[in-house]
């Protein structure tokens, strides 16, 4: 069974749930009220996927980015090596995912065929919701995305989803500019 080392960024706007994302699929946890990143956050998990070459053994080592203005300066450095992006935004705040192709342009300008998910959180919310499933399909299709997927980090609803999608993209990239 092959084994690879993943680097995948998690990025949005501030407050948008990219660390609550976080502890929910590498600790199992929800917390409420979490304090706001500053600059960058780690964690490594592992996992199995299963691709056309059979099963695989990824250890993701993820990068929760602070999604506030100030620290938007450090991402594109932290950014080189990623194999993988998940982009967040909350569901019931159109102007986050608004704000996704500033983080797109980022994260493209040192990777730029990399998969990216778009992710919309908070999916938990429905009396809040203001962003339409619809819309958001729109926008990974005028992106040039790899997916989208709608999440609740309270419920637990589609956190390993995300990771599985995106695990499974970044092994058909791998094995597809392998040489034969």
């Amino acid at each position: 069974m092959s084994a690879y080392v993943l680097k995948v960024v998690i990025a949005g706007e501030g407050s948008v749930g990219k660390t609550s994302l976080l502890m929910r699929f590498t600790k199992g946890i929800f917390i409420e009220n979490t304090k706001m990143t500053i600059g960058v956050d780690f964690s490594a998990v592992k996992i199995r996927a299963s691709t056309s070459l059979g099963e695989k053994v990824i250890t993701l080592q993820i990068w929760d980015f602070g999604g506030e203005e100030r620290f938007r300066f450090i991402l594109p450095g932290y950014v080189v090596g990623a194999s993988g992006a998940i982009l967040c935004f909350d569901l019931t705040k159109p102007s986050t995912l608004e704000s996704l192709p500033e983080w797109i342009e980022l994260i493209r300008s040192k990777v730029p065929d990399i998969p990216i998910i778009l992710v919309g959180t908070k999916s938990d919310l429905v009396e809040y919701r203001k962003v339409d499933h619809d819309v958001a399909e729109q926008k990974v299709k005028e992106w040039g995305l790899s997916g989208y997927i709608e999440v609740s980090s309270k419920s637990g609803d589609n956190i390993g989803y995300v990771f599985g999608l995106l695990s499974q993209e970044m092994l058909m990239k791998i094995e597809k500019n392998k040489p034969v």
